[in-house]
């Protein structure tokens, strides 16, 4: 009994290590974009708008509870901000938003 119990809580630990590994390996991929906020669009899945200020192309960021934010609001359309994302499954995810600008 005590062996099989050390089994599982060695395996618990190993499949926690495993995770964590895997969240720290994939910050590799991860970009900046500085734009102009066009919007936030959604209700329980929430999508940053964000247009280039070099490119002149709209970027669609997805924001969540573990998006930061500086300062601490949600950006206005019109404000200028830096966002850093990761591409997750295909779909870049906003993880922090800093606000660079007032809208003009």
């Amino acid at each position: 009994m005590k062996v099989s119990k050390r089994i599982f809580i060695f395996t618990f630990v190993v499949l926690l290590l495993m995770l964590e590994a895997n969240a720290l390996v994939s910050k590799e991929n991860c970009s900046t974009f500085t734009g102009t906020v066009v919007g936030i669009q959604g209700g329980f899945r929430r999508w940053l708008d964000v247009n280039s200020t070099k490119e002149g192309v709209i970027a669609n960021f997805r924001i969540g509870r573990n998006t930061v934010y500086t300062p601490h609001r949600h950006p206005f359309p019109g404000e200028m901000v830096k966002v850093e994302y990761c591409p997750i499954r295909g779909v870049d995810v906003a993880y922090t938003v800093t606000i660079l600008g007032e809208p003009k």
